[in-house]
């Protein structure tokens, strides 16, 4: 699947799952219709969708249910005045952060990986607090950054072209 719009483009491919609710009505003392709704969340990095029904009977009550089943990998391209807020801990050295690969950078510096593929190469981050908790390395602080460029999202990280440190959340 791949979507354009513009400069910006999505591909995927992937899993996930999805859930949803309905609800019916019905009328007099025969029977209601119902209709449901659901949603997907894309647990690879994709999305999903979903569906539901309902019936109602006698006086009128029903319910349904909606389930979805998402898929898709997604990988964009982000445009430099568009970008996505996200979190990254990283090691501090002196009064600015060295990366793993041992290069140094400061807040408001911009970063730039052409090739990235996650897990292996890029500028990562994730777009939770929680999910960057994750992969704290020790003595690490953490930032708010922002990132743009090509961009794979997982299901708990990113990996970006671009990225920018832009505050120290914590671990000053």
């Amino acid at each position: 699947m791949e979507l354009t719009n513009g400069n910006q483009w999505w591909s995927g491919s992937g899993s996930g799952y999805g859930y949803g609710s309905g609800y019916g009505s019905g009328y007099g003392d025969g029977y209601g219709s119902g209709y449901g709704s659901g949603y997907g969340y894309g647990y690879g990095d994709g999305d999903g969708s979903g569906y539901g029904s309902g019936s109602g009977y006698g006086d009128g009550y029903g319910y349904g249910d909606g389930y979805g089943y998402g898929s898709g990998k997604i990988e964009f391209k982000l445009p430099v005045d568009s970008p996505w807020e996200a979190y990254h801990y990283i090691r501090r050295k002196g009064k600015g952060f060295v990366l793993r690969s041992g290069m140094s950078t400061r807040i408001g510096d911009v970063l730039e990986e052409p090739k990235i593929a996650l897990c292996e190469r890029g500028l990562h981050a994730s777009l939770s607090q929680g999910d960057a908790a994750k992969y704290r390395p020790n003595g690490s602080v953490l930032t708010k950054v922002l990132v743009w460029g090509r961009i794979i999202v997982d299901r708990d990280k990113l990996v970006a072209t671009h990225r920018k440190i832009v505050a120290v959340l914590e671990g000053e």
